[in-house]
């Protein structure tokens, strides 16, 4: 759907006020020195990084024993190629990171077009998207959250795209898609990679043997790329007793949450799913909180807390009405909120991995506003039979 150039202008200024938004806190909290207190993990990426820029650049010939280590490593070779073009600054991959939380902001209007097919439904997914504390705040620090978001959107965007139409140019950025969110948060590969190829087997009829063979090739990624990490393989994730060890070595800290529950076993996973659904949609409490940092999320969390209903409203006009263009959109929110319910352990962890699904939230909750918005509109007077006669 082409927008009105109106529309058009709207996107292009929310792209660049989201940029501003995201520059600005950014430079905030690296003149203050306070990215420390949300993202502590910072450091790492700053000093390994730095370490990897000076071995590139022979001023070390010991190679960062990070780097050795099992596990995705792609934003250390970005912020590396960063710091080697621009010298050991850590504002710089903040600022990166702020235009790639900018550019999400056109790919959320672009999927929240797709599946609604209304251009006042996109803006106002894409204006929750820009203003949005978390989203802000994970695209304003050195760390890699706002990269994995970008592509689960780009994996949704051009899967749906092909899926409408062949194109060389989709494919390829879909493969690499693909191909690339393994090196930044392994685990939730095949949660993301999955309703792609699902949704290509069973949607749009009319184009089934294309739409079959395009899914057997993504398929086809997927195993290669995830047998290609080798022992860290992703696919090891889809088991519960995997799952379970992770979240016992996550359950740390003041705001762990429930340290000792079983998710082993199918059935204990089951049993456990409602309390993990509500801590990882709802988490951090307002009642909970015991300091400042979580102190400052209780606007956030409140104001989520009042979409709920439009969030439920939006789904449920999705599959009733949109489901063919909304079942990857679905598909994917549903395995990442299933999957982060639970193996999360601890309350800021849930909030910032929130921050890969709450895209998709704000998208289902514009859908749902605006069907509220619709009912409560006067239904067309009825034109009287002697005006009808006269015209």
């Amino acid at each position: 759907m082409n927008l009105p150039a109106d529309g058009a202008a709207a996107l292009r200024k929310l792209v660049w006020i989201a940029f501003l938004l995201r520059a600005t806190v950014a430079v905030a909290l690296y003149a203050a020195d306070l990215e420390s207190v949300f993202a502590p993990d910072h450091e790492t990426y700053h000093f390994f990084s730095g370490w990897l820029a000076r071995y590139w650049s022979g001023e070390t010939v010991a190679y960062p024993w990070k780097l050795l280590e099992d596990g995705p490593k792609a934003y250390y070779y970005i912020v590396a190629a960063l710091y080697s073009v621009f010298g050991d600054l850590e504002l710089v991959p903040k600022l990166v990171n702020a235009a790639v939380g900018a550019l999400s902001i056109r790919l959320v209007h672009d999927l929240t077009l797709s599946i609604a097919e209304s251009p006042a439904v996109a803006l106002r997914a894409a204006r929750f998207a820009t203003f949005f504390p978390s989203l802000v705040l994970w695209s304003a620090v050195n760390i890699r959250d706002c990269w994995v978001l970008l592509l689960i959107l780009l994996i949704c965007r051009h899967a749906m795209a092909l899926q409408e139409r062949l194109s060389l140019a989709s494919l390829v950025l879909l493969v690499g898609s693909v191909a690339l969110v393994i090196q930044f948060r392994d685990y939730i590969f095949f949660a993301v990679t999955a309703p792609a190829v699902v949704s290509f087997l069973v949607r749009n009829r009319a184009h089934l043997v294309r739409n079959a063979i395009l899914g057997m090739v993504l398929a086809s990624v997927i195993i290669y790329a995830d047998r290609a990490a080798g022992s860290n393989r992703s696919l090891r994730s889809l088991d519960l007793e995997t799952l379970h060890e992770i979240r016992q070595g996550t359950a740390i800290g003041g705001s762990r949450f429930e340290p000792t529950a079983d998710i082993s076993t199918p059935a204990k996973a089951a049993l456990f799913l409602p309390k993990g659904l509500a801590f990882f949609l709802l988490a951090p409490f307002p009642w909970t909180v015991g300091n400042l940092r979580q102190m400052l999320t209780v606007p956030e969390m409140l104001f989520f807390y009042t979409l709920l209903p439009a969030v439920a409203q939006g789904v449920v006009a999705l599959v009733r009405h949109r489901l063919a263009s909304s079942m990857m959109v679905l598909l994917i929110t549903g395995g990442l909120t299933l999957g982060y319910a639970l193996g999360e352990a601890n309350a800021g962890t849930a909030y910032r991995h929130r921050a890969q699904v709450l895209p998709f939230y704000l998208m289902f909750a514009s859908v749902g506003i605006e069907r509220r918005r619709q009912r409560r509109l006067p239904a067309p007077a009825a034109v009287p039979a002697r005006m009808a006669v006269a015209s």
